[in-house]
């Protein structure tokens, strides 16, 4: 185990947890064929947990990023053994209303285990 995991791998969960709201992951699941009615399948997972929603400062993202993109912090140990993928998408409440917004950018700061994932989401 890297330093960074032993000092610094127990800190994301407990500050995500107190300050962050809840939202729904959706981990993009497999897609299936049926070759008979020619349909794809794709199974997701639903998976509640905490999160710290920001918007993105498009100064800081060299002008990559459009006005109202999300920067989303998650703490790794809520998603065990998953590593966020831009097929993944995020359901949140913004003033009352259910909102989803797609994954457009991924950055996980990690030793040899993840810590955290600091992640960019577009609304749709």
């Amino acid at each position: 185990m890297a330093a960074i995991d032993d000092v610094f791998g127990p800190i994301p969960s407990p500050l995500i947890d107190k300050w962050g709201i809840p939202i729904t992951y959706i981990k993009a699941g497999t897609d299936s064929y049926n070759t008979t009615t020619g349909v794809v399948t794709v199974t997701d997972v639903n998976v509640t947990i905490n999160a710290i929603i920001a918007v993105v400062n498009k100064e800081e993202s060299e002008g990559l990023y459009q006005t109202g993109d999300l920067k989303i912090y998650i703490a790794a140990s809520s998603l065990p053994a998953h590593q966020p993928s831009i097929r993944d998408r995020i359901q949140y409440l913004e003033n009352g209303v259910s909102r989803e917004a797609r994954l457009i950018d991924i950055k996980t700061y990690r030793g040899t285990s993840p810590v955290f994932f600091s992640l960019i989401a577009r609304p749709e």
